[in-house]
């Protein structure tokens, strides 16, 4: 694994005097990517679990998906889109969380909003094939540096 503080080269910097910040900075990027994805995520999974919205894709986006039975996965769908991310965003159990939201995320992508293009603009699957991707990564990466799992010294 490369040593993020070692990786910044002055001689390549447009602003040489910011290498110092970037050595001070870079090892949070990571852990600062997975709170911006729990940022995103979580208000859309509280609105499911608190304000009723599971019943809302229950009936709409699990129908058309064609699993059994819809409130059921309606439920799996928002608690992992809360509590799963509040998980992802602590970086406890990451791989595990990680791998059911690009799963999910997965077929939010091909199955739900592929039929309507790329762009975002027209509900396509490009911010959910972002997201799918970022939690790919995830699951490589495991937690990191500042994660809860490397603080209790166990990653699965």
């Amino acid at each position: 694994m490369i040593d993020e503080t070692s990786a910044i080269d002055e001689q390549r910097l447009i602003i040489p005097g910011l290498a110092g910040l970037y050595r001070r900075l870079a090892p949070l990027a990571y852990a600062f990517t997975r709170v911006v994805f729990a940022v995103v995520i979580i208000p859309s999974g509280y609105e499911k679990v608190f304000q009723g919205g599971v019943q809302r894709i229950a009936a709409g986006n699990v129908l058309k998906v064609g699993v059994e039975p819809p409130l059921v996965w309606a439920w799996a769908v928002g608690s992992l889109e809360f509590f799963g991310v509040i998980l992802l965003a602590l970086g406890l159990f990451t791989r595990p969380v990680a791998f059911a939201l690009a799963i999910q995320m997965a077929v939010i992508t091909f199955r739900i909003q592929f039929e309507n293009g790329f762009f975002w603009t027209t509900r396509g699957y490009e911010f959910a094939l972002l997201l799918t991707l970022a939690c790919v990564a995830y699951v490589i990466g495991g937690g990191g540096r500042y994660s809860l799992d490397r603080k209790i010294g166990r990653e699965f």
